[in-house]
């Protein structure tokens, strides 16, 4: 009689839902990656406009003495300090809202029975999982620090190749 006995974890009953969140939690980071390239993009537009508006400054700063890879590492810095300020404040942000997720659920199914989004018949959890994990928090801020960074090395290595004669040349 015990053989036909089987003795299961909720983790192996519930192995169906689980699979289908860990999809979707590669789905959104794909969603991510995503969005850090446009956001790679928007930086290094930003970044080389405002090269195309200080070159008769980034000019006056060579031509006192400034070297190319000092003229570069101003615009690495500013770059990176965007990412911290930014990604420190979308860390923030994030956090808050996914550790308020289902009060803010609550909120919206007060506001209009239309509106709720999670339906906890279908995902078999009573509440949505809001856990955050301080290692993937730590991950995402310095890759978005990164992403800064690197979206704005087109326009450092512009600006440092700016001669001082040509750049003043019409003042």
């Amino acid at each position: 009689l015990l053989q036909r006995v089987r003795i299961l974890t909720w983790e192996e009953k519930q192995a169906k839902y689980i699979g289908a969140v860990e999809k979707e939690k590669y789905l959104v980071t794909t969603l991510f990656g995503v969005v850090s390239l446009v956001a790679i993009l928007l930086i290094a537009s930003i970044f080389y406009m405002i090269v195309q508006q200080k070159t008769r400054d980034i000019g006056i700063i060579k031509s006192v003495g400034a070297t190319s890879g000092g003229v570069a590492q101003i615009f690495l810095a500013y770059g990176a300090a965007v990412g911290v300020v930014g990604g420190g404040l979308g860390t923030i942000i994030g956090t808050l809202f996914v550790w308020y997720i289902n009060e803010f659920q609550a909120f919206l199914a007060w506001i209009s029975p239309n509106l709720v989004v999670y339906n906890p018949e279908v995902y078999a959890f009573d509440r949505i999982p809001n856990h955050v994990s301080l290692g993937h928090a730590v991950t995402i801020y310095v890759v978005g620090i990164m992403v800064s960074v690197l979206g704005a090395t087109l326009a450092a290595i512009k600006a440092a190749r700016v001669w001082p004669v040509e750049a003043l040349r019409y003042e």
